[in-house]
C-alpha cells in the first residue's frame, strides 16, 4: 500500500473558509472564500504551479498568493490582495471525485492494520503515551475520546520510521495540551488517520504531523498543523507549515 500525503499543504474535498497562513498548496473541491490570509509564501520562487485550487469559486480579500491560481467556476480578488507569483486562470487540474475515493480507501486501509505500539493513558492528568520501536511503521491505536480533558500527547518512535495513529470515533475535540515527539521521529513521519470521523474540532492546538480525514468536517481555529491536513472540508484561521509526509510503501 503506497501512502503519498506529500503533495499539498492542505486539500479538502469540498469547501474552505476564512483562512489564514497556509506555506504550501492549497485545495479544496468545492468553494474557497478567504479573509487575512497568506498562500503559498513556503515554497521555492520557482515552484509556482497550481498553488491555490478550487473546483468551485474562489473569492479573495486582504492577502497575499505566491503562486498560479486555477478554478472551475467565478474567481473574485478585491485590491487589497497582493499577487506576488503566478496568474489566475480557469480549469481545475485535479480530479477531485478519483482523488476523494482514494483517499478514503487509504483511511480505510489504514484502519485495519494492526496496533504494533503501545498506547499509555494517565487519567489522572492527562497525558497519552505512545511508544514504538519498529524500525519503519509503528501502528498505534487511540479513542478520540481519549482527548477529552488531556494535557499532553506524546510520540515515542525511531527517527526515519513512520507513525500512523488510527483515531477511532465518529467525532474528535482537541483544545490546547501540548504535543511532543521523542526517540528521533519527526513531523515528517507521523500520521493522524481518522478513519470514521465526520466532524473535528480543534482549537489552540498544534498537530505535528499530517492528518487524514476525508470524511471529516473540520473546524480548527487559532492553531496550526506541521505538515498535511487532507479532510472533507475546513473552515477556521488556523495555520498550516510545510513538512511534507514522508512517502512510504507498506506491506500488508
Amino acid at each position: 500500500m503506497q501512502v503519498r500525503l506529500g503533495e499539498h499543504n492542505l486539500l479538502v474535498l469540498e469547501d474552505y473558509s476564512q483562512g489564514h497562513y497556509i506555506a504550501g498548496r492549497v485545495a479544496a473541491g468545492g468553494n474557497i472564500s478567504l479573509q487575512d490570509f497568506s498562500v503559498g509564501s513556503g515554497l521555492p520562487d520557482t515552484d509556482t504551479s497550481s498553488v491555490l485550487v478550487a473546483g468551485g469559486d474562489i473569492t479573495l480579500s486582504r492577502g497575499g498568493l505566491w503562486g498560479d491560481i486555477r478554478y472551475g467556476g467565478q474567481f473574485v480578488s478585491d485590491t487589497s490582495v497582493n499577487h506576488l507569483r503566478g496568474t489566475a486562470s480557469p480549469g481545475i487540474p485535479i480530479d477531485f471525485a478519483a482523488l476523494g475515493g482514494r483517499l478514503r480507501t487509504l483511511s480505510s486501509r489504514l484502519s485495519t492494520i494492526p496496533a504494533t505500539g503501545t498506547t499509555t493513558l494517565e487519567p489522572s492528568w492527562g497525558g497519552i503515551f505512545l511508544r514504538g520501536t519498529e524500525a519503519k511503521v509503528n501502528i498505534f491505536e487511540v479513542n478520540a475520546n481519549v482527548f477529552q480533558g488531556a494535557t499532553l500527547f506524546s510520540i515515542d518512535a525511531p527517527a526515519g520510521s513512520l507513525a500512523i495513529i488510527n483515531v477511532r470515533g465518529t467525532s474528535a475535540t482537541l483544545s490546547s495540551f501540548g504535543q511532543s515527539l521523542s526517540g528521533g521521529i519527526d513531523e515528517h513521519g507521523v500520521l493522524f488517520n481518522f478513519p470514521d470521523a465526520t466532524s473535528l474540532t480543534a482549537s489552540g492546538y498544534g498537530f505535528q504531523g499530517t492528518m487524514l480525514a476525508p470524511l471529516a468536517h473540520v473546524t480548527f481555529s487559532a492553531g496550526s498543523w506541521s505538515g498535511g491536513l487532507y479532510a472533507r472540508s475546513l473552515t477556521g484561521n488556523a495555520s498550516g507549515y510545510i513538512n511534507r509526509l514522508r512517502d512510504i510503501d507498506i506491506c500488508l
